[in-house]
């Protein structure tokens, strides 16, 4: 059942004062086992105010409430904010316009109260759930923002559709998450296949990543991230507190050469520099997973990233061409548009 939030009227805003001492009047049968979803069918179907539910129940106005917020936690409500609104608005058009964009969310300032990955990754999820058709073969690269979109993307069944790990495993979990826990969080919640890349993300020697990429079973796991028609991948920068550090994926000792060579950000393991240039370096000889070039291949590119430090990052990720699509907050978009 799809519900939609509405302008609250002014009823609703009044303090509720009623005691739960009312004697219940009967409720319909098929709501009878579950109050949720009756105040929540009244109050968003229906349109009735918290009172005249309330009074219909025969509860305080601060249980309806309180059944209203839990329906929302269940997830037995879906509060929507067109995302064409947000696409429309004249940051997104600038954006789309001096990079060739098809597509760009950006989500009002807060003023700091939630992180930007939180925040982005809500977006994106909405964004996310708008585009996807049951067929689609959906390549994931992990992040905080991918993780945060993952756990927000509303549940829909595509049973003909496959979530596919585009980089390799790390050498351990990072916040409590993985790249194979971003896939299968999304598969999930798409009722999809879920399809991992069975090797580590870097391997100790080029050697051993040839011999390991010459294996039957990684090339066809490569062929599957090569059909991808959509792609969703954060943005790293490559400062002292990126995650590709704090993952493990590659070391600030290793790194230093790609930053002498004017490495600003890194998507899914590769380096680039502010015009999108890719730095080749000995980490990418070693590395198991998708490529730069791979990257442009696929005909829809979600980038979901945001925040003060990683200006640079997209901008380097939008020259670069690696972005079609872009899921990002107000004060980054402001901050990108005014480095052109």
């Amino acid at each position: 059942m799809a519900l939609r939030s509405r302008t609250k009227d002014k009823a609703d805003r009044s303090a509720a004062t009623d005691a739960d001492n009312r004697m219940p009047l009967p409720r319909p049968g098929e709501y009878l086992v579950d109050p949720l979803l009756w105040a929540s069918w009244l109050y968003h179907h229906d349109e009735m105010t918290q009172s005249q539910i309330a009074d219909l129940m025969g509860v305080s106005r601060a249980t309806v409430v309180n059944y209203l917020q839990q329906a929302r936690d269940l997830h037995y409500v879906k509060v929507v904010v067109r995302p064409e609104l947000l696409n429309s608005i004249d940051l997104a058009q600038q954006l789309k316009q001096a990079f060739g964009l098809t597509e760009c969310m950006v989500i009002p300032f807060d003023g700091g109260i939630r992180p930007p990955s939180e925040r982005i990754g809500r977006a994106g999820a909405q964004y996310l759930d708008q585009i996807l058709m049951n067929g689609d073969v959906l390549g994931v690269a992990w992040g905080r923002t991918v993780l945060s979109l993952a756990e927000n993307l509303p549940e829909k069944a595509m049973p003909d559709s496959c979530v596919v790990q585009v980089i390799g495993s790390q050498r351990s979990a990072y916040d409590g998450f993985t790249a194979e826990e971003c896939v299968a969080f999304i598969a999930h919640r798409l009722h999809a296949r879920s399809i991992n890349l069975h090797a580590p993300a870097a391997l100790s020697n080029a050697a051993l990543r040839d011999a390991l990429m010459r294996e039957p079973t990684i090339q066809e796991q490569f062929a599957r991230i090569r059909s991808c028609n959509k792609l969703l991948f954060g943005v790293c920068t490559v400062k002292a507190n990126s995650l590709v550090f704090a993952s493990g994926l590659i070391s600030v000792d290793e790194s230093k050469y790609y930053i002498a060579n004017g490495a600003v950000g890194v998507i899914a393991g590769r380096f680039y520099d502010i015009d999108g240039n890719w730095l080749r370096g000995t980490m990418d000889d070693r590395m198991i997973g998708i490529t730069l070039d791979d990257v442009r291949s696929v005909p829809t590119r979600i980038a979901a990233a945001g925040g003060p430090d990683k200006t640079d990052a997209i901008l380097g990720a939008l020259r670069g061409g690696y972005v079609t699509a872009l899921i990002t907050d107000e004060p980054t978009a402001r901050n990108v548009l005014g480095r052109l």
